[in-house]
């Protein structure tokens, strides 16, 4: 009953009703783009919070260095406001809490942020104004610098819970525009992000999170785009992604890297996946189109089950789906490093509704590792088209394994010996329905199975024309029904 109530609370919270609502300027705040408005913002959401009160960010160039959120508290920045990060690093400082600062290895994630929130409840930050967190000012936060110590994130909340991020446009942080960590009852509706200032520049990251509705939304990334993942043993799971347009120069949809905890019950649907908009790539890999359109992954012990995506459009990417079960095996926080890692699972992704073009020449991947398939993966009514051809050694070259190797669609080093659709150490998969376009003058086959055991195959096209058998390529595997 708790959890019904908490859900209903998240689908229908957009705002509080406050009995007292401020405007940032009459509490001292400026707003002229030239005065350093830190000390009047955070005292103006002291006050708010501890009356339970409304700020409003009027038009305007509100200058700050990092702020605090606190709990109860409503922020609407209204058209013509903009809520913008001074470029000085100093005014950055790291965040003195617990949240996921000690790490090991060597990786080191920022332990910064711009707009920052800690164990808070009940946030609300909506408006059509702007938040822009500078990070393109590369004097202030360094180009480049991988994994972003010195880079602040746009906005940052952890271990909260009952948030709403609503109708806003993000613009350029200096590492992950929006990141929420072990939070619960999320809601990003309608916001419009654009994030090519740096490398490792990702849109949005939800990691160890519960009951997320992310919907109506438009984000175009120099990394990740809209980003999962597991970095402790709460999981991600019950999550809800709907209508919106997703870009990236590496992964659109992903989970994943971070995968230690859980991924469960997650539905995706309409969802448009294309090129990104921007003039410059600064992706290292520099993939104009992206790597892949949707990106799963298992490599770090996560158990994988219940996912659904459909409705899905894709574009330009170099391979349209991509699911890998690997053992990397890395533990990011050093707070999880006497939890034994045992080997992950892939158990029940079911694709439906999917059209891709004008991608290639890495063929959809599906793929395991030797002793641990992947299960029970469904495709229904998809359509892919690949403009990009392979080459004819490509079918006989040896694909490595690299098992514990980083996962994307490039980590074989090389094409796939079939264009369209690749599975390996994988069991229990039905494709229905399924038609494969290659590039012109491609001599790969459609689609290649290696240690596959239970496929069953109906309705398989190439180029809209029944399927011979001789475009299916087998090795070291049974039981294998093509009807």
């Amino acid at each position: 009953m708790n959890k019904i109530k908490s859900t209903l609370f998240l689908l229908f919270f957009t705002t509080i009703l406050f009995s007292q609502v401020y405007n940032v300027k009459d509490l001292g705040a400026v707003g002229d783009g030239r005065t350093d408005d830190t000390k009047a913002v955070q005292m103006a959401i002291d006050k708010a919070s501890k009356e339970k009160a409304k700020l409003i960010f009027s038009s305007g160039t509100y200058m700050t260095g990092m702020i605090h959120l606190k709990s109860n508290i409503e922020i609407e920045i209204l058209q013509g406001a903009t809520w913008k990060a001074i470029p000085d690093l100093s005014l950055f400082p790291e965040i003195k809490s617990n949240a996921d600062l000690s790490q090991k290895s060597g990786y080191t994630m920022s332990r910064r942020a711009f707009i920052w929130g800690d164990d808070v409840e009940n946030v609300s930050i909506y408006g059509h104004g702007i938040i822009y967190p500078s990070g393109d000012q590369h004097q202030a936060f360094p180009m480049k610098e991988e994994n972003g110590a010195k880079r602040p994130y746009g906005i940052y909340f952890r271990n909260s819970k009952n948030i709403v991020i609503k109708d806003l446009h993000l613009r350029n942080s200096a590492f992950w525009m929006l990141r929420f960590y072990l939070c619960t009852d999320i809601r990003v509706q309608g916001i419009d992000l654009y994030n090519h200032a740096n490398t490792n520049n990702d849109g949005i990251d939800i990691v160890d999170c519960h009951r997320v509705v992310i919907s109506d939304c438009v984000i175009d990334s120099s990394d990740d785009a809209l980003c999962f993942k597991t970095e402790a043993p709460f999981g991600t799971e019950d999550v809800v992604v709907t209508n919106c347009i997703l870009s990236s120069t590496a992964s659109a949809l992903k989970l994943g890297t971070g995968s230690f905890g859980t991924f469960k019950r997650m539905v995706m649907s309409n969802i448009v996946i294309r090129p990104t908009r921007a003039e410059k790539i600064i992706h290292n890999l520099q993939v104009s189109g992206g790597i892949d359109g949707i990106a799963i992954m298992s490599v770090d012990g996560a158990a994988i089950e219940d996912l659904r995506f459909s409705n899905i459009s894709i574009k330009g990417v170099l391979a349209p789906i991509f699911v890998r079960l690997n053992q990397r095996h890395k533990v990011t926080h050093t707070e999880y490093a006497a939890v034994k890692i045992t080997p992950g699972s892939i158990n029940g992704i079911h694709f439906s509704d999917i059209s891709a073009t004008d991608c290639g020449p890495i063929s959809s991947n599906i793929a395991g590792y030797s002793g641990y398939p992947v299960e029970n993966i469904t495709f229904t009514n998809i359509n892919f088209a690949y403009s990009k051809n392979g080459e004819k050694e490509d079918i006989t070259k040896e694909v490595p394994e690299n098992d514990r190797g980083y996962p994307n669609a490039m980590m074989y080093g090389a094409n796939l010996p079939a264009f369209g659709l690749y599975f390996r150490h994988a069991k229990k998969i039905l494709l229905t329905n399924i038609n494969l376009t290659p590039a012109a003058g491609d001599p790969r086959p459609a689609i290649y199975l290696e240690d596959v055991q239970n496929l069953i195959g109906k309705q398989l096209y190439k180029n809209f024309e029944t399927l011979p058998s001789s475009e299916i390529l087998q090795k070291n595997s049974k039981q294998i029904e093509i009807d």
